[in-house]
């Protein structure tokens, strides 16, 4: 009897969370996986914050998790190749230099797609930390020039109109946590008053997604520090030293971006997204016209967190639905419910921690800032990193 097939699509937050709960459930007599991906290593990008705070010399190395050994324990097949289209007709997925891939079930997991040309002007030059060799170039410009007015700008996200509720922006809390890590650098090193530090947002408050309680307390935490909040941004161009709003222009010395957010271009080359390039799903994060296929993630056609923490709770919703419907004895799962999580660090030995589910017609509000969630944070990065050769974490 051959073993039923299961292709994975991408191998970060969702890809190694959905892999390790597949291999957690069925053994590859019973399942064979295979992995496509164009990368061969994974950046615990939640890390990459720290270019604010530490020297580059291994900034990108310590949270880099070389993915071979984690794919040869778990006896699967990888294919490094970049990801065409998938016939869900067929059930095939094309990539550029490989023959067509057959599946049984398909778990897509390949993320947003950051769109640095989507606001004129805006390239790669003007910094950011969504990636390492962003991050690398970042820490260094903090170490050699430090001084100078310095924005922090987060895109607006392009998603599909008929969300709701509708979202401006894909993730602002990195962008938050490396203002917040700058500012106290800076006091570190005795320069905080030579710099003005600026938060633009497309969104109409910061934490958008969150309740009004996490609300006030990041306007009250940046007042605080005395971090400018720029909200409702309409980007209009940026410039080397200036970025024109429709209403405003901010000059700056230095720039942190999160690039704007769109859906996935390959997905456009399928039957599967929602003509924007997100992939619809039901709360089991199954595709409502194909049930063989489900998406977790960034990709997923909902207004939901774009965080890699609800990427790896969606795998576990998506590979325990499927499962429930091949094992007599697995257990039905509960549906997915969106939840804000954060935890930002803001200073040695401090993060603020906050959950929510008011924006998704929930009534959870929970806020802490202290110790615990900065300690709680740094134990989940050490064993993440550390352990990815094994098992991730499952939250």
């Amino acid at each position: 009897m051959q073993p039923v097939r299961a292709v994975v699509l991408g191998s970060r937050f969702g890809g190694m969370a959905v892999i390790t709960w597949l291999r957690r459930l069925f053994s590859p007599n019973l399942l064979s996986i295979t992995v496509i991906d164009q990368w061969q290593e994974m950046i615990f990008r939640p890390g990459l914050v720290h270019a604010m705070d530490q020297s580059p010399d291994r900034l990108v190395s310590s949270v880099t998790i070389a993915l071979p050994a984690f794919w040869k324990k778990l006896r699967l097949d990888f294919i490094h190749d970049t990801i065409v289209s998938v016939d869900p007709n067929r059930r095939w997925v094309y990539t550029a230099a490989h023959d067509p891939v057959a599946y049984d079930v398909l778990f897509i997991a390949t993320g947003s797609t950051p769109l640095w040309t989507a606001i004129a002007g805006l390239e790669f030059c003007h910094q950011g930390i969504c990636e390492g060799y962003l991050a690398n170039r970042t820490a260094w410009l903090n170490r050699t020039q430090p001084e100078g007015a310095c924005v922090f700008a987060v895109g607006p996200i392009a998603g599909n109109p008929s969300w709701s509720p509708n979202i401006q922006v894909g993730c602002e809390c990195p962008l938050l946590e490396s203002a917040l890590l700058w500012d106290q650098e800076l006091r570190r090193r005795q320069l905080r008053d030579r710099v003005e530090i600026t938060v633009i947002s497309p969104a109409a408050q910061l934490a958008e997604d969150g309740g009004p309680v996490i609300r006030q307390r990041i306007e009250e935490m940046m007042a605080q520090r005395g971090i400018t909040v720029v909200t409702g941004a309409q980007f209009v161009e940026v410039g080397d030293r200036h970025i024109q709003l429709q209403d405003r222009r901010i000059a700056y010395d230095r720039a942190v971006w999160i690039p704007p957010a769109g859906g996935s271009r390959w997905l456009r080359n399928s039957k599967l997204d929602d003509g924007y390039g997100w992939v619809p799903t039901d709360q089991f994060m199954q595709h409502p016209d194909w049930p063989e296929v489900y998406a977790v993630g960034d990709v997923v056609s909902h207004p939901w967190p774009k965080m890699g923490h609800s990427a790896m709770v969606q795998a576990r919703v998506a590979v325990h639905h499927w499962a429930a419907g091949r094992q007599a004895k697995q257990r039905a799962v509960a549906p997915y419910h969106p939840n804000l999580v954060w935890a930002l660090e803001t200073g040695p030995g401090q993060a603020f921690f906050a959950l929510s589910d008011v924006f998704y017609g929930g009534h959870r509000q929970i806020v802490y800032h202290g110790r615990s969630p900065f300690w709680a944070k740094q134990i989940f990065q050490r064993a993440y990193v550390a352990r990815a050769g094994a098992l991730p974490i499952m939250p």
